[in-house]
């Protein structure tokens, strides 16, 4: 094997190793996992759910992370104003199609769904860049 692909080999071979010996800590949160930890109670022995309820009730810096003209955009219009309150009563229960209905006269489930993830993924962007 010539010098230089042994040493490529070498580099790929530790950010792999790196990579799986990551602990579970430092995992990148998704906004898959906030919306399943955002229906699960806190409770001693999980820090990442922990986390997850301590960014979400810090309204304040997630809300921030919204882009400039969301409300205009079609896909979330005007829940990007009560991005709070659906996290709220996501937590509390409420489903897609109920929030969507809360959101809108005419709102179905795919109108709560978006609101729900784009709430989340603020959420999990927060949570990322405070490592």
């Amino acid at each position: 094997m010539r010098p230089f692909a042994f040493q490529r080999l070498l580099l790929a071979s530790g950010g792999l190793l790196r990579w799986v010996k990551r602990p579970a800590a430092s995992q990148p949160y998704t906004t898959a996992e906030v919306r399943a930890r955002l229906r699960l109670e806190p409770a001693e022995g999980q820090p990442r759910t922990q986390a997850v309820h301590a960014a979400a009730s810090d309204v304040g810096a997630w809300i921030t992370l919204l882009p400039a003209g969301a409300e205009r955009e079609a896909q979330l219009s005007l829940a990007a104003a009560r991005l709070p309150s659906v996290v709220y009563w996501y937590r509390h229960g409420l489903t897609a199609e109920q929030i969507g209905r809360r959101l809108a006269p005419f709102g179905e489930n795919v109108y709560g769904e978006r609101a729900i993830d784009a709430a989340c993924s603020l959420i999990a962007t927060l949570l990322n860049q405070r490592g």
